[in-house]
């Protein structure tokens, strides 16, 4: 009898020291879960305040493209407002900067006494790409977003309009040649650069349309209205584009001069830097640049003859970086 006792009791503290064993295993399991638990939540509210963890990698033209919208400001420097342009830096406060507006930035932020190159930035604002602004007029490139702006000052495609009063066309230089072709009795003509081309005296508020042949250059020849010279008549020149005030776009020079051909004697002529214009405002005016005045007497020629004009334009040599530098600073 005792020693069965004894075994049950040999037994029951087996029992009692396996089942603490379990218990404690099972709170240890149960606090680890708990710990796991709230590092996943600081995990989250972290997330919440800084944003997603981004991981920079090398992209290539063969990595599969999304379109995606974001908020403009994020891809923008603190300093300059400007879109950041890599090298990106951020400051102890977490501004995000371009490495040139370290100095502006440490006027405005108190926390700027060290930045932190941030390469996962760098990967992201150079490979951002959106569509053209000229998109609708027919520009289907996709470019940096920090370069953007210098791509549509370029863009072939940036709109002109028609200068005809109650036409409103608009479009790209391309199509506003086809345009002026098919919608209007103006006509189109095919230059070369260098060499002359005779043409009639346009009438007020018509035109002539020139094209080069070699860049395809569109140059419309006016006869403002009113001109401002009694019952004469002036002819200005101007290139047909929206982007004539760019550093990279091409210069173009003319010659302007009126004659009746069986007298050469009487002749006016000028020489002058070719203006620019989208022909927002209509057809350029003759207070806006310089123009060929034609006195009276070559158009009303006793002899019943009727003046030719004829118009030569070259090309110029594009400003120089000092001089374009001067212009920025007038």
């Amino acid at each position: 009898m005792a020693e069965q006792i004894n075994k049950r009791s040999s037994s029951a503290a087996e029992n009692g020291h396996a089942g603490g064993k379990k218990a404690r295993a099972n709170g240890e399991v149960k606090q680890e879960e708990e710990e796991a638990e709230e590092a996943k939540v600081s995990q989250e509210e972290e997330s919440a305040k800084t944003g997603p963890l981004v991981v920079a990698t090398t992209m290539s033209m063969d990595d599969p493209q999304i379109d995606v919208r974001i908020a403009v400001g994020l891809l923008h420097c603190h300093a300059c407002l400007l879109p950041l342009k890599p090298p990106v830096l951020k400051c102890e406060a977490a501004h995000v900067v371009c490495s040139g507006c370290r100095g502006n930035h440490g006027q405005l932020c108190r926390r700027t006494a060290a930045y932190a190159h941030c390469a996962e930035l760098d990967a992201i604002v150079g490979a951002a790409k959106v569509a053209c602004a000229h998109a609708p007029y027919g520009c289907d490139s996709y470019v940096v977003y920090g370069a953007a702006a210098e791509h549509q000052r370029a863009c072939p495609c940036a709109p002109c309009s028609c200068p005809d009063p109650g036409c409103g066309f608009r479009g790209s230089t391309a199509a506003l040649l086809g345009h002026f072709a098919t919608d209007h009795p103006w006509s189109v003509t095919q230059i070369s650069y260098a060499k002359p081309c005779r043409l009639a005296v346009p009438l007020p508020r018509r035109c002539h349309v020139l094209v080069g042949e070699d860049d395809r250059a569109m140059f419309l020849v006016v006869s403002p209205s009113p001109c401002g010279v009694g019952v004469g008549a002036a002819v200005c020149v101007a290139c047909v584009r929206a982007n004539g005030d760019d550093a990279a776009a091409a210069q173009y020079k003319c010659k302007l001069w009126v004659e009746v051909p069986t007298n050469s004697d009487n002749m006016v002529m000028m020489t002058s830097k070719v203006r620019s214009s989208d022909l927002s405002g209509g057809f350029p005016a003759a207070e806006q640049g310089m123009f060929l005045v034609v006195p009276p007497e070559l158009l009303h020629e006793v002899s019943g003859e009727t003046p030719i004009l004829s118009i030569r334009i070259d090309r110029a040599a594009p400003a120089t970086p000092r001089a374009r530098s001067l212009r920025r600073l007038q």
